[in-house]
């Protein structure tokens, strides 16, 4: 039987738990936790045991899964997941992924996202403005 693309979501996930890096908390308590995991998810270390947006070009290092009003997240740090992804700057399957420094998902300038271990698409969705990446994220 053979699988659909679909339905990699959430194989071999992996959570742990992060302090939200300040651009993180300052956008969830002026416009919520919703939109944080709607909007800007994808994150990368930025800090002692700290997630956050970093800078375009900096590694995908997690998706956030839950954002608390306590100011720490639960973070997918390994596995598959779908990401919002940049318009413009989607990876094809098979390519690096880096975070874009405002939540979403790019392709790498670099093949080594900045040496650490990178996450790599494995579906783009870029039709009627979905803009969606489906991430390993290793």
């Amino acid at each position: 039987m053979s699988r659909r693309v679909s339905d990699l979501e959430g194989i071999a996930a992996r959570y742990a738990t992060f302090q939200a890096a300040g651009s993180i908390s300052a956008v969830a308590l002026v416009s919520g936790a919703a939109y944080v995991l709607a909007s800007m998810s994808a994150v990368t270390l930025t800090g002692n045991g700290q997630m956050g947006l970093g800078d375009a070009g900096d590694p995908l290092d997690g998706i956030i899964e839950k954002y608390e009003n306590d100011g720490y997240m639960n973070v997918q740090v390994g596995g598959y997941k779908t990401a919002p992804g940049v318009s413009g700057a989607l990876p094809t399957a098979g390519d690096f992924v880096c975070v874009d420094g405002a939540g979403l998902v790019s392709k790498c300038a670099t093949q080594t996202a900045a040496g650490r271990g990178p996450a790599r698409a494995a579906y783009v969705d870029n039709t009627a403005s979905v803009n969606t990446v489906q991430v390993f994220i290793g």
